[in-house]
């Protein structure tokens, strides 16, 4: 039984909806891309590459969602890739059953590029009740409302999650907050370290959970808290923080993905060095 079905989706066009319970950390969707064009991309790179597809596969490429559907030819060509591509490395690609999924700034679900799979990936980051929209993130998640509106533009709609509806208020808040102390930590790690970017690390680690980011956003934050931890020493602090990055990680891209090795060795050094540390205070 597929995990979701592509649904009408009030206000929203289709969009995917679960067909059964899906917990957290289920692969959804694993998918190769229809073509991808290099970046920087050029609009005749696009209707290039759209023109050595198949007939059956223009016909799929065709049927995606278009801002202005008077277009036709070459113009229509482009206005889909603008309105359904994704970065996948250096390339951008037409994902089509991924752009089947709608945006929410506050995604149940997460989109990675496998470059092991040479496929997109799809995760459940929260348990997902049967019957319930699938969203993904089209944007990253330390922006104001102003800021996501205007980017989201770019795909023909505007969000109505509670990030930008019913809790805009107090997201606002958190978010503006999120980016203050997002450049702080960036600003620590490139000069001296100073006591305060853990507590700077560790406050935005409670906004993202306060905002329901349980996806890339969270993972990264438990990093951030692991390497503060680091620099002042405290690598016991530092492995239980690490410890929570893998799990998100694992979550968000599956145990086959780059960033998980990534994880899992940055997790292997600190254990290794906090044994160093212990025989180097027994001696």
């Amino acid at each position: 039984m597929p995990l979701y079905a592509v649904l009408p989706s009030p206000g929203e066009g289709l969009g995917c909806f679960s067909t059964t319970f899906i917990p957290a950390g289920t692969r959804i969707l694993v998918e190769k891309p229809l073509f991808a064009v290099r970046e920087p991309r050029s609009n005749p790179a696009v209707t290039e590459a759209f023109s050595q597809l198949p007939i059956a596969q223009q016909a799929q490429y065709l049927a995606l969602y278009a801002q202005d559907p008077t277009n036709q030819g070459d113009a229509q060509v482009v206005d889909i890739f603008n309105s359904n591509a994704w970065q996948t490395e250096g390339r951008t690609s037409i994902l089509p059953s991924c752009a089947r999924f709608n945006h929410s700034c506050i995604p149940n679900a997460s989109f990675a590029w496998n470059s092991r799979l040479s496929s997109a990936t799809i995760h459940a980051v929260v348990d997902i009740p049967p019957k319930t929209q699938i969203y993904l993130s089209y944007e990253k998640p330390y922006q104001n409302l102003e800021e996501r509106r205007a980017k989201l533009a770019s795909y023909g709609f505007i969000c109505s999650c509670p990030a930008c509806g019913s809790d805009v208020e107090a997201s606002e808040i958190r978010r503006t907050r999120m980016v203050v102390l997002d450049g702080r930590i960036r600003v620590g790690r490139r000069q001296k370290w100073k006591a305060d970017i853990p507590k700077a690390a560790l406050e935005l680690l409670r906004l993202v959970k306060e905002e329901g980011l349980m996806g890339e956003a969270l993972a990264l934050a438990y990093h951030d808290v692991a390497m503060g931890y680091v620099k002042l020493g405290r690598l016991d602090l530092a492995l239980r923080y690490a410890v929570k990055e893998l799990e998100v990680g694992i979550r968000c891209y599956g145990t086959d993905s780059l960033y998980v090795d990534t994880t899992r060795t940055f997790l292997k050094e600190l254990r290794l060095d906090e044994v160093g540390m212990r025989d180097a205070v027994a001696d």
